[in-house]
């Protein structure tokens, strides 16, 4: 047995002999008439602070339930469109769930002419050991993208090929409410840039997991909220937004939905114009014997992207305990980026110095589409469910680049031909997945299991040519056919338990891979197939109203993506490439967290990660050819540990703001670049935001970030800091706002590294087109003036808000 599995197998038998879960809250609005409210809103009020803990909307019949509540004393605070606002008598939680009485909803004698919530929920959340982001309706998220709304996100970094890290590690499982996008690296990053941020209700952050989760995301996993509109009858929004950084951008979004009855009809539509400038600066010596040669590289990069997002569905209530939802999503977008490249070469024994004269135009239309059907089936009235899940999803990614490259000698001669090539990389990804999942109570506790099956195939086809003697000829040493197939057969089962003041979820899920790499171009076909377990255990302890403490464990695992396994090479420019590791294998991780919870809003989170053969990004370079390869590898051993903090503060009624800070403590163990290292690496990452209540519908909100030095692997990455700011004015027919707002103010949000490793020694600097200022208009349509109805009409006919 490993050591990782028999501390496993350890901490797993004591913690099963606590039997212990937060409690649930149960109860039932009506109004004065007797009849049931639909669509109220109800909060869980913290009696003593008076801050909202959850939130929920009642069903059909009035009923609601609040899972998960802490011990301690509170209040529930009810309210609906056209009701006033009630609030129950004290109660506590303790050992067992709570029955709330009936509470009544009276009428409000006045016209209604306006939606509103009457509690608006925290920027930043700390909910079942998940970070939740609430960016809807943000002044600094209206008008930009997913990847840049990610980037504010506590915990979260980007490195410099926009690869997305949480506490400073790769290995990231980003989904979209809750479904996998099966996508990584540069297909991710670009499917992020062209995600209308508009769209986005919350990011939620979580390096922890149940047995129901996936167990994808060896560090953790990232969850994309969508907006969802819960009103009655039909609504909608509109934003419109206008960018300015070193270039015009612009977007704009419209969301519908209609609901009435069982029945809600939904639809969006989004379409961006981004234009960026990107520089980069390159500084780079290779040795040979007692030869140096140096490159100085300077590139312009200009990118235009049109990406349109688009969605629609419907859900169906087709009896009292059956809900049936089938929606459609598509994004196509179209990409266009030109690079112009000046290198000077110094070689140190002739002193002779040449320039590289680099180009490159690449086209890159994009398309996906998604397909889900859902189905939720409540067996009975108490616990029983029964839901199921079906994906199907298919990519196209097309790539078009021409490349020019042209050496002069320093008397401005021609060295040799021009080298012309092109590229063009066709690549579809075809994804079919199912999960069932049925949840139940047993005894005072609670059991959740299920099955799931996907099926993921991608085929990559790369064609490069040469243009010789005034013709384009087919360059078979470069070119490459890859087709990656994976199945995932997963069985889960998570278990609940209450006891006193104890809390427990523990689970199990066993997951088989069979995955097979072909590369049609070099005939080898590479074979896996292998069965993992991962389990996973939480327990919860309130050591009174306002202490509490969590303890934490689960088993990861982070497969390598197709595009790292597809042995071609990529050529980036003349002397620089990418390529890829056919023997990658998949990464492990034995995650640990202890989390202590101070009245109930200030959180400190002490971590540690354990990863062996951890996926990492390497270098290679050939010092007769003076090339340079970028690629990745399985480094044997990767500790991680971290201590996260997050403290929520209210000055006054109009100031309130949210602190986190994140400490990372590193450890590399084994070969890399072809040496053996062992590495510690410290970094620090702060993100205070802000958010400001001005007065007659003004509001501000004030984002700031900071990342330390870092030493991530082979790279030395430089500290780094941004500053936002954004006004919204509310104007008095409640249907309209406008927004404004600057992103990195001044403009910081920089990314420097350079190696200093063995014989790899190189510079990189990079300025991004990251000062943008942005004016947003919205405005929300549908009839939200509506008259008080007579007894007979009651609620029927009533819009409300969740």
């Amino acid at each position: 047995m490993h050591i990782h599995q028999g501390i496993t197998f350890l901490f797993l038998f004591s913690v099963f002999k606590v039997f212990a879960q937060d409690q649930d809250i149960q109860g039932v609005i009506i109004t004065e008439s007797k009849a049931s409210l639909e669509s109220a809103s109800v909060y869980l009020i913290k009696e003593e602070s008076q801050i909202m803990i959850k939130s929920a909307v009642t069903n059909e019949k009035g009923e609601y339930i609040i899972q998960g509540a802490p011990h301690g004393k509170y209040r529930i605070e009810a309210s609906s469109i056209g009701y006033n606002t009630v609030q129950s008598s004290v109660f506590e939680v303790g050992g067992k769930n709570v029955k709330i009485d009936t509470l009544i909803l009276s009428r409000k004698e006045s016209v209604l002419e306006e939606v509103q919530v009457e509690r608006k929920l925290p920027q930043i959340q700390m909910r079942e050991g998940k970070t939740i982001m609430n960016v809807e309706n943000s002044s600094l998220a209206t008008g930009n993208n997913a990847m840049e709304i990610l980037k504010r996100a506590p915990g979260i970094s980007v490195d410099n090929e926009d690869e997305i890290l949480l506490m400073g590690q790769a290995g990231v499982n980003v989904t979209i409410d809750g479904r996998e996008t099966y996508m990584s690296g540069e297909q991710l990053a670009d499917f992020l840039k062209s995600t209308d941020g508009d769209q986005i209700k919350s990011i939620e952050v979580s390096t922890t997991r149940s047995a129901k989760e996936e167990a994808e995301g060896g560090v953790g996993r990232v969850n994309i909220v969508l907006k969802k509109n819960k009103l009655e009858g039909f609504t909608g929004t509109f934003n419109a937004t206008a960018g300015q950084g070193d270039k015009f951008r612009a977007n704009t979004s419209l969301s519908v939905n209609y609901k009435v009855n069982g029945t809600t009809l939904f639809g969006s539509y989004a379409f961006q114009k981004t234009q960026n400038n990107h520089e980069i600066d390159i500084f780079r010596i290779i040795s040979d014997g007692g030869e140096e040669t140096q490159f100085d590289q300077s590139t312009q990069l200009a990118s235009n992207r049109r990406p349109h997002n688009y969605r629609f569905g419907i859900e169906q209530k087709t009896s009292d305990r059956n809900i049936l939802t089938l929606q459609f999503s598509g994004l196509t977008s179209k990409k266009k980026e030109k690079s112009q490249g000046f290198t000077h070469i110094l070689t140190s024994q002739s002193m002779e110095k040449s320039f590289l004269d680099s180009h490159s135009d690449v086209r890159n239309p994009f398309e996906r589409y998604t397909l889900n059907l859902n189905n939720e089936f409540k067996i009975d009235t108490a616990s029983k469910k029964i839901t199921a899940d079906l994906n199907w999803s298919k990519f196209n990614d097309t790539e078009k680049i021409n490349y020019y490259n042209q050496l002069f000698n320093s008397d401005n001669e021609q060295l040799e031909d021009a080298e012309i090539r092109r590229a063009h990389t066709n690549s579809i990804i075809e994804i079919l997945s199912g999960k069932m999942d049925y949840q139940q109570s047993i005894g005072k506790g609670k059991l959740e299991t299920g099955v799931k099956y996907s099926h993921v195939k991608t085929d990559n086809n790369l064609t490069y040519e040469n243009y010789l003697t005034k013709k384009w000829q087919h360059d078979a040493t470069h070119s490459n056919h890859f087709i990656y197939t994976e199945e995932i057969a997963a069985a889960y089962a998570d278990y609940t338990f209450d006891f006193a003041k104890w809390g427990l979820k523990a689970g199990l899920r066993a997951e088989h891979t069979f995955s097979k790499g072909n590369s049609v171009t070099l005939a080898e076909v590479e074979n896996r197939e292998y069965t993992d377990l991962f389990p996973s255990v939480n327990v919860h302890y309130n050591v009174s109203d306002n202490h509490m403490l969590n303890v934490s464990y689960a088993k990861k695992i982070s497969r390598p993506s197709y595009s790292n396994l597809n042995p071609f090479e990529y050529y980036l420019d003349k002397y620089t490439s990418v390529k890829g590791n056919p023997f990658l294998k998949p990464q492990y991780t034995d995650s640990f967290a202890l989390t202590y919870t101070l009245m109930q809003r200030f959180n400190a989170t002490l971590g540690y990660d354990y990863t062996h053969d951890a996926i990492v990004e390497s270098i290679g370079q050939d010092a007769e050819e003076k090339t340079t390869w970028i690629y990745r590898e399985n480094l044997a051993d990767q500790h991680t540990t971290y201590i996260n903090i997050n403290a929520p503060v209210q000055i006054g009624s109009f100031w309130s703001m949210n602190n986190n800070l994140t400490f990372i403590r590193l450890l590399y163990n084994g070969p890399i670049a072809g040496e053996f290292i062992k590495q510690n690496a410290f970094a620090f990452q702060g993100n205070s935001m802000h958010n400001f209540q001005l007065g007659k519908g003004f509001s501000s909100e004030l984002n700031l970030q900071y990342m330390s030095p870092f030493l991530y692997n082979v790279y030395k990455i430089s500290a780094k800091w941004s500053t936002d700011i954004g006004f919204t004015k509310k104007f008095k027919d409640e249907r309209s706002s406008l927004k404004f707002s600057v992103s990195d103010i001044f403009r910081t949000d920089d990314l420097n590294l350079r190696t200093e490793f063995g014989p790899y020694n190189s510079i990189l600097n990079q300025r991004f087109d990251s000062r943008v200022f942005r004016l947003t208009f919205s405005y929300t349509i549908g009839n939200l003036k509506q008259k008080t109805k007579s007894k007979l009409q009651d609620t029927d006919e009533q819009s409300r808000a969740m």
